[in-house]
């Protein structure tokens, strides 16, 4: 079977999350020469742990007529979109907050009257859908012939704590299209924290910063240049000194001038690692991995890197398995195995044979997972959890899972630790199976994931803090106090967000709770100010909160009226998009989340619906019929391309029918690559020193996606494009106790299609 790649457009011209992009409406993708991206300004306020990021891009038509286009904005994980706006020519049109039905009477009215409105909405088709989505897309028109349009989005998004340290990426990386080129790149970042600030820097090297202040509790840099290449996400890391672990911070937030005046307040404790017990039990690990057709590409790859990260953490006394999955399941060994050197090699090696193929029966591996649980077991998932196979409603999927694990001797029950990757994870399914006594994390497809990596296998064997709790005396001036994060292991923050009704001159707030068996306490005297305005960002912090256990509150008991008008009425009044709200904007763009994947050998296709039945014909001679899934609101079949069919981009008919009989016709593309990248690799020398640096140069073709070199005793080395080398680069140091000796250098590449190509060069090791 050949391998293939496909990207299939139908309902919208995008199928990738790639952010800031703005594709003319006759074209699959982004063409800079029709419309290119003259200037992009980011501006980031990170404020104890909450982000502010604006996002400024202005494009340019070089055509002589009025366009067209469509804008992808693929939001971050943790992400809540606060604000959009698009200028027609002097005139800012901003959005503002409906309810969701309300938002689609007025747009279809507008639309009927062929003024061109605007709509931004977590999901297509229902709130379960908005539940799911973290993607949008706007259609923007018009742009001006030979003038530019001008698009402004904003979000805010929690950054939080982690062994000290704290990560900030900003999607930038395409996901699928070559990178853009943005004539000029602003970024002003300025980092405020409470805590002492220990270290700050820039993570990749596309953009690299210039720090113009430096104290202990701000940072302020700033990046700008011409002819950029967008081809890294904008990501910065930072940490807090651990001296000042174990101890609670508050901020405020109270303007008098509103009406009623409402205080917020947010408590962070920071918790120190505590002692780590000696000789901790041996533990049993049962890797989950996706290997279905929607699992290419980025998660492919980010799903990999946690896992071989996870298997090479484990101690010889531990023991593991591995299950695979897509439509069927495969099982590394019949039982658990001894996590020696041995095992492990071959368990990755297990892995990396496995075919992407078939759909994604994530019910079937949960149980197979289940029953090779034992004392001390945790499951560890990778996966996007898009089930098409088997149980596929959200509601039904967990109601098993947790009729299983609860039959389950206690002793028995494996903590579920979830690693989603993907835009399009379905994170309602997967938070609840990780809430099974486990962790969730989760990777969009383009984001850098080492931190992310390294902190989620670093909690699997800890226990985070038990019984966490906070207190507020006096008591009765605070209410709806929530915390923002649902498990704190030592080395990270808890922050709890709440509001105060009356002004105090001080109040005591009191965290305690349980770390490795020993009791905590960590408390402090903070004011509730009448007049507090530093940090204003903590209204819809607290509102989110808010928002979030209603949602939750929702999913476990079903939708009713109070609820739902509360979310809507803080939705409306601090400013962001929920499930059962929208933002509307007339009469220039349309904003709704992408709803197709490229690349994935299954044509799907969502249409209106008053269509009937949809049949495709493909440039090979084949018809097919596609089948309506009911569940998912999607028509759907699966073909083969022959091996016989030429490299390069294909057409596909796609024939839809309505109820009155009408018929319609749309056409759609393809590509099929075959051909294995060519790798040819150049080392600085032949010969090393225990302890020197080891320097790759890689070429190889134009197609290639990622460049891996692996060698005995180090962990596997990815290598970057340098655009000044003009070739893939990247280095490793030999260690200290690797043997003198000859050894053997294996570079791999692969393509967008899952070709891999090797070369493999020596080099020898001297004492």
């Amino acid at each position: 079977m050949r391998a293939f790649v496909i990207v299939l457009l139908f309902v919208l011209p995008l199928a990738a999350a790639d952010s800031g992009v703005l594709i003319p409406g006759d074209r699959n993708a982004p063409d800079p020469n029709i419309l290119s991206l003259e200037e992009m300004a980011l501006d980031i306020l990170i404020d104890n742990g909450t982000a502010r990021v604006a996002v400024r891009e202005i494009f340019a038509n070089h055509t002589g007529r009025n366009l067209e286009g469509t804008y992808s904005f693929a939001l971050p994980v943790r992400a809540v979109l606060s604000d959009f706006a698009v200028w027609d020519e002097l005139t800012r049109i901003p959005g503002v907050i409906l309810e969701r039905k309300r938002a689609g009477e007025i747009y279809d009215s507008l639309r009927s009257q062929t003024i061109d409105p605007g709509i931004l909405q977590m999901g297509e088709r229902g709130a379960q859908e908005a539940a799911r989505s973290s993607e949008f897309t706007a259609r923007v028109t018009p742009i001006p012939a030979r003038g530019t349009k001008r698009v402004e989005i904003e979000y805010h998004e929690r950054v939080p704590v982690e062994q000290f340290e704290s990560v900030l990426a900003i999607p930038l990386k395409p996901d699928t299209y070559q990178a853009q080129i943005a004539g000029r790149l602003d970024v002003n970042l300025t980092l405020l924290s409470e805590r002492r600030i220990a270290g700050f820097d820039g993570i990749g090297k596309a953009y690299p910063l210039k720090i113009s202040e430096r104290s202990p509790n701000r940072i302020r840099a700033s990046y700008s240049g011409t002819g950029v290449a967008l081809t890294e996400d904008f990501a910065v890391k930072y940490s807090v000194d651990p001296s000042t672990a174990d101890t609670l911070r508050v901020v405020t937030y109270r303007n008098p001038a509103q009406t009623p005046p409402t205080g917020f307040f947010q408590a962070s404790g920071l918790f120190g690692l505590g002692v780590t017990p000696q000789n901790s039990p041996p533990r049993t690990v049962i890797a989950v991995f996706d290997t279905s057709l929607s699992m290419q590409w980025n998660k492919l790859d980010s799903s990999f890197q946690a896992y071989e990260s996870l298997l090479r953490s484990l101690r010889p006394q531990d023991r593991f398995n591995v299950v695979v999955f897509n439509s069927d399941v495969s099982l590394f060994a019949t039982a658990v195995q001894p996590a020696n050197a041995d095992q492990v090699e071959r368990a990755l090696a297990f892995v990396k044979q496995s075919r992407l193929r078939g759909a994604t029966d994530l019910g079937m591996a949960l149980d197979r997972a289940l029953a090779q649980a034992g004392a001390n077991a945790y499951v560890v998932l990778f996966t996007d959890g898009g089930s098409t196979q088997g149980t596929v409603q959200n509601a039904r999927l967990v109601s098993n899972f947790n009729a299983q694990w609860t039959r389950l001797a206690e002793q028995q029950r494996p903590r579920m630790f979830v690693f989603a990757v993907g835009d399009d994870a379905n994170l309602p399914v997967l938070r609840q199976v990780s809430s099974a006594n486990g962790l969730f994390e989760w990777a969009r497809s383009t984001e850098p994931v080492d931190f992310k990596i390294q902190q989620f296998i670093s909690k699997i064997g800890r226990f985070p803090i038990g019984s966490l709790q906070l207190s507020v005396a006096p008591a009765g001036n605070t209410d709806m106090v929530y915390a923002l994060e649902p498990a704190v292991f030592g080395g990270s923050e808890q922050t709890w967000i709440g509001r105060y009704q009356q002004p105090n001159p001080s109040a005591m707030f009191t965290a305690t709770g349980q770390r490795n068996g020993t009791a905590v306490t960590l408390s402090a005297n903070a004011p509730l100010p009448a007049d507090s305005q530093d940090h204003p960002a903590l209204p819809r912090t607290w509102a989110k909160a808010r928002v979030d256990a209603l949602l939750e509150k929702i999913d476990r008991d079903g939708e009713d009226k109070a609820s739902i008008d509360e979310i809507i009425q803080l939705s409306r009044k601090y400013k962001f998009v929920t499930p059962y709200t929208s933002f509307l904007a007339a009469p220039r763009s349309l904003l709704r989340p992408r709803v197709i994947r490229p690349g994935d050998p299954i044509l799907r296709v969502k249409t209106d619906a008053s269509i009937r039945s949809v049949i495709a014909i493909f440039p090979f001679g084949l018809i097919k019929p596609l089948r309506y899934l009911k569940g998912e609101d999607m028509w759907q079949t699966r073909f083969l391309a022959p091996a016989d069919t030429p490299d390069g981009t294909h057409h596909v008919q796609l024939v839809l029918k309505d109820a009155q009989g009408n018929a319609y016709r749309e056409e759609k593309t393809f590509v099929i690559a075959s051909k294995p990248p060519v790798v040819r690799t150049t080392l600085d020398r032949t010969s090393y020193h225990r302890g020197e640096t080891v320097r790759l140069q890689v070429s190889a073709s134009q197609t290639t996606r990622t460049v891996v070199a692996r060698m005995y005793g180090v962990a596997p080395i990815r290598l970057a494009w340098n655009a000044e080398a003009r070739s893939n680069t990247g280095e490793f140091r030999i260690p200290d106790d690797l043997p003198a000796g000859q050894y053997r250098v294996i570079v791999s590449a692969e393509d967008f299609a899952r070709n891999i190509g090797t070369q493999e060069v020596s080099l020898a090791v001297v004492p």
